[in-house]
């Protein structure tokens, strides 16, 4: 696990939104949100204060099936610049 992805985990820990598989390839972040209508800005704000504001970069909030099962979530998705 990187640290990017442990920081985002413990991040998400006392929030009432679990995570699929968070994805890190290369400074490219994917952090999938099972939970349908989950507020964007709710979730950016918590990546934000895990990482910091200035390490986000192009971030994208979409609603998908999350790892290829019936279930829609929200997935925000980054570039990271730490």
């Amino acid at each position: 696990m990187t640290d990017i992805e442990s920081t985002i985990r413990e991040a998400f820990e006392h929030t009432e939104y679990d995570l699929g598989d968070v994805a890190v390839n290369r400074r490219q972040v994917r952090v999938p949100v099972i939970q349908e209508g989950a507020d964007p800005d709710a979730l950016r704000a918590v990546i934000e204060e895990a990482l910091g504001a200035d390490a986000l970069a192009a971030v994208t909030v979409t609603t998908e099936r999350i790892a290829g099962e019936d279930t829609v979530g929200t997935v925000v998705s980054f570039r990271y610049r730490g």
